[in-house]
C-alpha cells in the first residue's frame, strides 16, 4: 500500500500551500477521483483505498483532527473485505457538530467494450469533491461549533460504510451532539430547477431547507424534493444518521427523469458542470456558516 500512499500525497501536493476554497482545486479533486487510475473506486480494491488516502491527505493538509484514533481512515470489515470511511474534525469551543458527508466509492470496472471503467464523476466524485472543498472553505473561518467532514465507503453495496461508521463505538459519542449532517450526492450537473439549485431529499420532514435558504446567497437555493415517490431520502447515507436521530438529508442536483449517466461508463469528468458545482459548494458553505454564526439548529417536523 505504500506506493498508493505516496501517490495520494503527490496528487494533492500542488495545492498544499493554497488551502482556501477555489473552483480550480475542486475541479482537480473530481479529476483525480474520477480518473481511470482509480478503476471505479470499487469497495475492497486497492484503488478504493487510494481514493480514501487522497481524501485523508486533504484533511491532513487542512489540519483537521482524525475523528477516531490517530488515523483519518476508520476501517471496517464486510464480507471478507476491508473498507474504510474517512473522517476529519475541526474542533470548536462548542461540542455541537455541523457535519457534511458524501460517499466516495463507485462500481468499478467490467470487461465490456473498449472503455472498461465506471469513473463515477457525478456519482459521487462530485459530492466527495465538495466535502474536500468545504474543508478548504472552512479552514480559516472561525466558528464556535465543531465541524465534521466525512467520506463514506461501500455506499454502492447497500449504504454499508455509513452504517458501519454510526455503529462504531468510538464514533457514536459524536452522534448526540450532531445537529445536522448534509449528505452530498451527485451534485455535478444542473438540476431541473436551474443553475446553483439543489433539491433536498425528504424536504418535508424538517425545517432544514427553509433554514438554509434563509441564510443563503442570491445564487444558491435548496428546492423541495421533486421525486418523493422515489423515496430518495431512504436511498443514501443520510438515512443511517436519521436512524440515530440526527437531522440529515441528502442534497442533489441530478435530474432523475432524464439523466443518462447514472451507473454508466459515460459518467466521466465531461459530465460535470464545474461552474455549477462550484456555485453549489460555496452556497452550501455559506448557508452552514451563517447558520453556525447564529447558532441555528434544525429540527424534524412533528
Amino acid at each position: 500500500m505504500k506506493k498508493y500512499t505516496l501517490l495520494a500525497i503527490g496528487l494533492l501536493a500542488f495545492n498544499q500551500a493554497n488551502a482556501q476554497y477555489s473552483k480550480e482545486n475542486q475541479k482537480k479533486y473530481v479529476e483525480e477521483l474520477a480518473s481511470d487510475a482509480m478503476q471505479g473506486r470499487k469497495f475492497g480494491t486497492p484503488e478504493n483505498r487510494l481514493a480514501a488516502e487522497l481524501i485523508a491527505e486533504k484533511f491532513k493538509q487542512n489540519k483537521l483532527k482524525p475523528c477516531v484514533g490517530d488515523s483519518y481512515l476508520i476501517e471496517f470489515e464486510y464480507k471478507g473485505k476491508t473498507g474504510q470511511n474517512v473522517c476529519g474534525i475541526k474542533e470548536g469551543k462548542s461540542s455541537d457538530i455541523y457535519a457534511v458527508g458524501a460517499h466516495f466509492d463507485h462500481v468499478g470496472t467490467d470487461d465490456k467494450g473498449d472503455d472498461k471503467v465506471f469513473n463515477g464523476a457525478d456519482d459521487n466524485a462530485s459530492g466527495t469533491s465538495a466535502v474536500m472543498a468545504l474543508s478548504d472553505y472552512f479552514k480559516n473561518k472561525k466558528v464556535k461549533q465543531t465541524m465534521m467532514f466525512m467520506a463514506f465507503d461501500a455506499e454502492e453495496i447497500g449504504l454499508i460504510g455509513s452504517k458501519m461508521l454510526v455503529e462504531n463505538t468510538d464514533f457514536q459519542s459524536y452522534l448526540p451532539n450532531m445537529k445536522v449532517m448534509l449528505n452530498l450526492e451527485m451534485i455535478g450537473t444542473v438540476s431541473a430547477f436551474g443553475e446553483g439549485k439543489v433539491y433536498m431529499t425528504g424536504s418535508d420532514r424538517s425545517d432544514l431547507m427553509n433554514l438554509m435558504n434563509n441564510n443563503s446567497t442570491k445564487t444558491f437555493k435548496v428546492e423541495n424534493d421533486p421525486y418523493l415517490q422515489q423515496q430518495l431520502f431512504y436511498r443514501s447515507d443520510n438515512v443511517n444518521f436519521v436512524n440515530h436521530k440526527v437531522v440529515s438529508h441528502a442534497l442533489s442536483s441530478v435530474n432523475m427523469e432524464n439523466q443518462h449517466h447514472y451507473h454508466q461508463k459515460n459518467d466521466e469528468v465531461s459530465v460535470i458542470n464545474f461552474e455549477n458545482l462550484s456555485e453549489i459548494t460555496q452556497g452550501i458553505g455559506h448557508s452552514l456558516y451563517e447558520m453556525m454564526k447564529k447558532n441555528i439548529q434544525p429540527k424534524y417536523n412533528n
